[in-house]
């Protein structure tokens, strides 16, 4: 019996765990993955599915691609009609019945697959099998749940790293939440398990060794146990490639002195953080079941951001309970003032089987009946003010989350009463202009954002020419004087710049020793300034030279003030 495991991704960058897990983890059936994304034409979906000419095909099923697969489903019945169809996944976990009256599909896994899986391909008769749903003289049958697996058990599945070339490296450690967040189904089976420490330390080792640019642990809360956390970090600190970088999933209140103490010697660039900051809105969170206060909690990120190597991802969730829109405001200023590399807004997602779905009514929350099932209103926040927090969030992605105009945007939050208020009037003017429904290009953006400025009261448009031109400089090597940033003549110091570029003070403060004059002209670029964009943002009685040295490989240049 040949087994096809299918994982329709978001893009093309995404892998799935999941299947690959339980392939390794049936060790011995006839098993092949096949790993897709929702931006392929279904008939290609199908022709590949089709070609492979599986006799039981298996769908890891989402909230990004279950709509997509329901669609696809019935063609592969009909093309292949002979052939087993098994869904799983945390999307068909929490309505199994209806999927199995809506679709032409053969069984539903419910939970974690790995044992399941195993038991259904050695021929296991169905009602031996635990955690599944399935119809038997179109009765609808399911079958109670069993005991979690071990840990310990799980495979590692990229000995092979050939189908993950370009990809994400995702890694699990754990499975479970020690929280019980109403929007979230990670903590409904209560308890965290781990994989072996020992373990985890040799697949790292592994990672390290084949110098994978960045491992992404998909643990929910991977600092739930101290001991672990600690570990982990002292192990890839200590063994540092100089080019890996980890990302873990945290809870802000878990972390602990003696943590930030091992992570103070942490290679900047090595390790990032993401924190569920949620609301600071103290209703909404004593309603989603994690009342944190926002006091300490932003204290705590304020000692990671203090060792300054910790790349941060802060997120809140619009449309929770009790936050309207002046309480979202809120929330904004106090996570930007907090100064993340990301900050990330989504929007409430009411998933199937979480206590967020059983409040809805309670709360007053509207939202879509398809995936994602997003939020349109609540009793406090209306759908035209969540309409305009999506443009905000766009906003806030295009130009906070870019990282390309920091020094800008550092001005412009001075110049606005709050952060929140300048992207809420960018947001206006960006609909205003009609540019939601254009393509733009990652330059456009600087000129953008300067019409947008130039309309500003009482703004100072040539320090504003000077620091888009700056961050934009930061970011590309532009030979040319964009005009329309232009605030003096560069021309007139070409000469002075190419005597920059030969000074020997200048290669040593740079590290370009390497480099010899012709590459030094080509990878160098000296910009001249009238305002200091280093310190106060005077105006200066002469302009300043500024070098800039693109590397490759690097997504910001090394810069000098001379």
């Amino acid at each position: 019996m040949k087994t096809l495991l299918v994982a329709v991704n978001a893009k093309y960058i995404h892998s799935n765990l999941a299947i690959h897990c339980i392939e390794k983890y049936c060790k011995g059936a006839d098993i092949e993955t096949l790993e897709l994304s929702i931006n392929i034409d279904d008939n290609q979906v199908i022709k590949q599915i089709y070609k492979r000419q599986p006799d039981i095909i298996g769908f890891s099923c989402y909230i990004w691609n279950i709509e997509y697969i329901k669609t696809i489903i019935p063609t592969l019945k009909k093309i292949l009609p002979h052939v087993k169809i098994v869904l799983g996944g945390p999307e068909v976990s929490f309505n199994c019945e209806e999927l199995l009256n809506e679709l032409p599909v053969d069984l539903i896994m419910e939970g974690e697959g790995e044992i399941t899986w195993k038991l259904y391909l050695a021929g296991t008769p169905l009602c031996d099998i635990p955690a599944i749903v399935y119809k038997n003289a179109n009765k609808i049958v399911k079958n109670p749940r069993t005991k979690a697996m071990n840990l310990a058990e799980l495979p590692f599945v990229y000995q092979d790293l050939d189908p993950f070339v370009n990809k994400i490296i995702y890694y699990e450690s754990s499975r479970g939440c020690p929280f019980n967040c109403s929007y979230c189904i990670s903590g409904i089976d209560k308890g965290v398990r781990y994989l072996p420490l020992e373990r985890v330390l040799q697949d790292l080792e592994y990672f390290l060794t084949k110098k994978i640019k960045q491992v992404k642990f998909v643990d929910r809360t991977f600092n739930a146990n101290f001991k672990f956390a600690l570990e982990v970090w002292k192990y890839i600190i200590k063994y540092d490639n100089g080019i890996t970088n980890f990302h873990f999933e945290l809870a802000a209140e878990l972390i602990t002195k003696e943590m930030l103490y091992v992570l103070q010697s942490a290679r900047a660039g090595l390790i990032q953080f993401e924190i569920g900051v949620q609301t600071t809105n103290a209703d909404a969170l004593v309603a989603i079941n994690r009342p944190m206060p926002f006091a300490k909690l932003g204290k705590i990120v304020q000692n990671l951001k203090q060792l300054e190597n910790i790349h941060l991802h802060l997120d809140l969730i619009v449309g929770l309970p009790h936050e309207d829109y002046h309480s979202f405001r809120k929330s904004f200023n106090d996570v930007i003032s907090l100064r993340p590399e990301q900050l990330q807004l989504g929007f409430l997602k009411v998933l199937k089987g979480s206590q967020m779905e059983q409040d809805a009514d309670k709360y007053g929350i509207v939202y879509k009946d398809y995936p994602p099932y997003e939020v349109l209103s609540t009793k406090y926040i209306s759908y035209d003010e969540v309409l305009k927090l999506h443009t905000i969030c766009e906003m806030v992605e295009r130009f906070y989350n870019s990282n390309r105009f920091e020094r800008t945007l550092s001005y412009m939050f001075e110049l606005y009463p709050t952060p929140f208020i300048f992207f809420e009037q960018l947001a206006e003017f960006w609909e205003r202009q009609g540019y939601e429904h254009l393509s733009h290009k990652k330059e456009s953006y600087y000129l953008l954002l300067l019409e947008f400025m130039q309309q500003t009261e009482r703004i100072n448009v040539e320090l504003i020419k000077e620091l888009i031109r700056f961050d934009w400089l930061l970011h590309e090597n532009i030979k040319d004087h964009m005009p329309m940033l232009a605030t003096i003549d560069q021309s007139k110091f070409k000469e002075t710049a190419l005597e920059h570029l030969k000074d020997p003070a200048v290669i040593i403060k740079m590290a370009a020793g390497h480099l010899n004059m012709k590459q030094r002209q080509r990878m160098m670029h000296v910009e001249y300034f009238q305002y200091d964009l280093t310190q106060d943002l005077a105006l200066r009685g002469e302009p300043m030279p500024i070098i800039f040295l693109y590397e490759y490989g690097q997504s910001k240049a090394r810069w000098l003030q001379i």
